[in-house]
C-alpha cells in the first residue's frame, strides 16, 4: 500500500512538472509569468539534485514546442537551459554567461522581446556583481532601448527591470538619468506581481529628489507611499518612506517634525536587523541635538552612529558624522579634536568621490570599446585591398625619400637661424606663463571676493527659496576640489617657487588643511572667503588659524601676516 501511494506521489509529481509548460503553448507572457516563475523554480531545484535534468527537460519542453509551432516557447525552453546552468555553476564557470548571450541574440533574431530582454537583464546584473561596470552599463543601454519597445501590460517585470537600470545610475550618483527609469516604474499601475518594485521606484524617486535638494517633490513620492491606503500598501516600504520623511524634515531645518521619525526609524531598522538605516539616522538626529545644545544627547546619537556603522561595515557614512562630530568638540571648547575630525571630514569625502567618480573611466572605457569596433571593421575592408595598398605604399615611400632629403637639406640652411629663434620664443613663453600665472592667482582672488559679497548682499536679504538656491550655487561654483588646488597650487609655485617649500621645511608638523590655509593668506583673503574656497564655515577657518598660531608660536592673527610676508 505504501509502495502504491510512494509511486502515485511520484506519477504526479512528473506529470504536475510536464502539464506546467504545456499550459503555456501559445499563450502571451503576461498569461504565463507566474507559471514561467514557478517552472524555472522547480527546474533549479531539480537541477542542484541531478546536473542532468535541466538539460534533457529543457529539450523536452523544445521538442513539444517545435512540433506544436510554438516558436516562443521553443525559445523559452531555450533561456530556462541558459539561465538554470549559468545559476547553479556560473560561480565555478565563467563562460555559462555566453549561453545567455546567445539566447538574447536569439530573441532579437525572432523579435520575441521578453526573451532577449530577460536574457539581457540577466547579463547585466551578472557583470554588474563582478563589478564589471562597463560591460553591464552596454547591456543596460541595450535593455533600457528593448524596454522601449514594449507595453508594461504585456510585460509585469517592467518595473522591476527599470529599477536595476535607475539604481545603476543612483549607484554612481547620476541622479539625473536615475530619475528618468525611476519615474517610468513608479507611474506603473500596481499590480500582485509588480507592487514591491513600484514601492521601491517611488521611494528612491524621494531619495533621488532628496539629492538634487528639491526637498518638496521629494516629500511628496514619501507621502504617496506613506499615505497609500490601495490594496498592494505595505507596511514595511511606509517605514522605509517615513524615515526617508525624517531626513527631509531635517534638510528643511524642520526639526519638530524630523525627531520624532528619525527616532521612530532607529526602532524600525533595529527591530529588522538592518543596522545601516539606523546609523542614517542617528547622524541628523546627533545634528538636531548639537544644533539644539544639548550636547549630551548629541554625544549620545554619536556614539551610536558610530556602533551602528562599525556593526554593518558601511564606512561610507563616516563621511555624514564626522562633521556632526567636529562641531561637536568645537562646541565643547576641545579646539584640537576638532580640527582632528575636520582633517578626516575631508579624507573621507574625498575618498568616497574618488569611488563613485569610477563612472567617468566606464564611459571612457564604453568609447574606447566603439572605437575598437570601428578599426576592426576598417582592418577588414583593408586587407581586400592590401596588393593596391601595398604597390601605392611602395610609390609613397620613394616620393617621401625624395621630400626627406630636399627637407633635410633644406632645415641644414635653416637650423641656426631656428635655433636662436627657439631660445628667443623660450624666454618669451617663460615671461608670458609668469604673467599669466600672476593674472590667474588675482583673477581668482578677485572672484572670491566679488563672490562672497554678492552671497552677503543675498544673505542679507528675504531668504526667498530662489535666493537660497542661488546662494548654495554660488558656494558650490567657489569651492576648490582637490583638482582645482592641484592647478591653484602650481600658479601659486609659478609666482612664490620658494614658499610652500620653506613652510615644509621650517614646520614640518603643518597639516595639508593647514598649509591651504596659508597660502590663502599669503593672497590676503578674508576668513569668509577662505571659508568659501574651503567649502568650511568661517569658524572652522579660525580654529585651522588657531591651530596654526599655537603649532608655530605666534600670538596674535597679526603675527600670521608678518610671516606670510616674511616669507619669499
Amino acid at each position: 500500500m505504501k509502495l502504491s501511494l510512494v509511486v502515485f506521489l511520484l506519477l504526479c509529481y512528473c506529470t504536475q512538472g510536464i502539464s506546467q509548460y504545456k499550459q503555456m503553448l501559445h499563450k502571451p507572457y503576461k498569461d504565463k509569468v507566474e507559471g514561467i516563475d514557478s517552472l524555472y523554480r522547480n527546474t533549479i531545484n531539480k537541477g542542484i539534485e541531478d546536473s542532468l535534468y535541466i538539460k534533457k527537460y529543457a529539450k523536452q519542453i523544445e521538442k513539444f514546442a517545435i512540433e506544436n509551432q510554438d516558436e516562443e516557447l521553443a525559445l523559452e525552453a531555450n533561456l530556462l537551459y541558459a539561465y538554470s546552468y549559468w545559476y547553479i555553476y556560473g560561480h565555478k564557470n565563467h563562460d555559462l554567461i555566453y549561453n545567455l548571450i546567445d539566447v538574447a541574440q536569439k530573441g532579437k533574431n525572432k523579435k520575441v522581446a521578453h526573451i532577449e530582454e530577460r536574457a539581457a537583464h540577466t547579463v547585466a546584473t551578472y557583470y554588474w556583481r563582478k563589478k564589471e561596470y562597463e560591460k553591464s552599463f552596454e547591456w543596460l543601454l541595450r535593455s533600457a532601448k528593448v524596454l522601449e519597445t514594449m507595453k508594461p501590460e504585456s510585460f509585469p517585470n517592467m518595473a522591476e527591470h527599470l529599477n536595476f537600470i535607475g539604481y545603476c545610475y543612483y549607484y554612481f550618483k547620476d541622479f539625473s538619468n536615475a530619475l528618468i527609469y525611476y519615474n517610468k516604474s513608479s507611474k506603473l499601475e500596481k499590480t500582485k506581481f509588480n507592487a514591491n518594485a513600484v514601492l521601491d521606484a517611488q521611494n528612491t524617486l524621494g531619495l533621488c529628489y532628496q539629492k538634487l535638494k528639491d526637498l518638496k517633490l521629494a516629500e511628496r513620492f514619501f507621502l504617496m507611499i506613506i499615505n497609500d491606503s490601495s490594496a498592494y500598501q505595505n507596511d514595511v516600504w511606509k517605514r522605509i518612506a517615513s524615515g526617508n520623511l525624517g531626513y527631509n524634515f531635517f534638510l528643511e531645518k524642520n526639526y519638530k517634525n524630523a525627531i520624532p521619525l528619525l527616532e521612530k526609524d532607529i526602532q524600525n531598522a533595529i527591530k529588522i536587523g538592518d543596522i545601516g538605516f539606523a546609523a542614517g539616522s542617528a547622524i541628523p538626529l546627533a545634528d538636531i541635538y548639537l544644533q539644539q545644545k544639548k550636547l549630551d544627547k548629541a554625544k549620545q546619537k554619536i556614539e551610536e552612529a558610530k556602533t551602528y556603522i562599525q556593526k554593518s561595515g558601511q564606512t561610507d557614512r563616516f563621511k555624514e558624522l564626522y562633521p556632526v562630530m567636529s562641531k561637536w568638540y568645537a562646541a565643547n571648547k576641545q579646539i584640537d579634536s576638532s580640527s582632528v575630525y575636520l582633517d578626516s571630514t575631508i579624507n573621507a569625502i574625498n575618498t568616497y568621490y574618488q569611488k563613485y567618480n569610477s563612472i567617468k573611466l566606464i564611459r571612457a572605457n564604453q568609447k574606447v570599446q566603439v572605437r575598437d569596433w570601428q578599426l576592426e571593421i576598417e582592418k577588414l575592408h583593408t586587407e581586400s585591398r592590401l596588393k593596391i595598398s601595398q604597390r601605392n605604399n611602395i610609390i609613397l615611400i620613394i616620393a617621401l625619400l625624395l621630400i626627406g632629403s630636399l627637407c633635410a637639406y633644406w632645415f641644414r640652411n635653416k637650423y641656426h637661424l631656428r635655433k636662436q629663434e627657439i631660445k628667443e620664443l623660450r624666454i618669451e613663453n617663460a615671461e608670458k606663463a609668469l604673467s599669466n600665472a600672476k593674472n590667474q592667482l588675482q583673477s581668482l582672488k578677485l572672484k572670491i571676493h566679488d563672490e562672497q559679497e554678492i552671497i552677503e548682499s543675498l544673505q542679507q536679504q528675504l531668504q526667498s527659496k530662489d535666493n537660497k538656491k542661488l546662494i548654495c550655487q554660488l558656494k558650490s561654483k567657489i569651492i576648490l576640489t582637490d583638482e582645482d588646488w592641484k592647478k591653484y597650487q602650481l600658479l601659486f609655485d609659478e609666482i612664490y617657487p620658494a614658499y610652500l617649500h620653506t613652510l615644509r621645511s621650517m614646520y614640518s608638523n603643518l597639516t595639508p588643511s593647514e598649509l591651504r590655509c596659508l597660502c590663502l593668506e599669503k593672497l590676503e583673503l578674508t576668513n569668509k572667503e577662505m571659508g568659501l574656497v574651503l567649502g568650511v564655515s568661517t569658524n572652522s577657518v579660525m580654529v585651522t588659524k588657531h591651530r596654526i598660531r599655537k603649532k608655530l608660536g605666534l600670538k596674535s592673527q597679526q603675527d600670521i601676516r608678518l610671516l606670510v610676508r616674511e616669507l619669499s
